[in-house]
């Protein structure tokens, strides 16, 4: 099976952009976002329609919401995180530890604004960018491997 994952971080305000890419983000097996913006993108759930997975971001005050969440897409089991928390201005080593510890070779993050996607020590990494700046990322797999490819918006 071939799967479709969106992923969005750091909207922040600029909710027409996630708006924009509504007809990609419904045709996609998952949304999954980053944080930063999330009550943001909780005002317009009612307008997506696939499963999403979210985390909030050091901008984000919803406290129902968690910092981490780990889903399976296929056979791979994915991490989401905004990234502040394990302080991914600084690298990367944090995200490899919460990925190893929480047995995920497939990692979302946000926080730094900039794109990022590389594979260390067998784990997946990939930061979409901010939505803000007009990016995100469109992740493509057969659940065991992924291909992410940056877009704009």
């Amino acid at each position: 099976m071939k799967y479709r994952l969106i992923v969005l971080s750091d909207v922040h305000y600029d909710i027409d952009r996630v708006r924009s890419i509504m007809p990609i983000i419904n045709s996609s097996d998952y949304l999954v976002f980053c944080g930063d913006g999330l009550n943001g993108l909780l005002s317009i759930r009612g307008e997506i329609t696939v499963p999403t997975v979210c985390v909030r971001g050091n901008n984000d005050w919803n406290t129902v919401v968690d910092d981490v969440a780990t889903f399976t897409v296929g056979d791979t089991r994915a991490l989401v995180t905004h990234g502040h928390r394990q302080d991914v201005r600084r690298g990367i080593s944090g995200l490899i530890e919460l990925a190893t510890l929480n047995n995920c070779k497939l990692v979302f993050f946000g926080h730094t604004h900039s794109p990022y996607d590389a594979v260390n020590n067998g784990i997946h990494i990939i930061n979409p960018g901010a939505v803000c700046n007009g990016t995100y990322a469109l992740v493509t797999g057969d659940g065991q491997t992924f291909a992410s490819k940056l877009c704009f918006v």
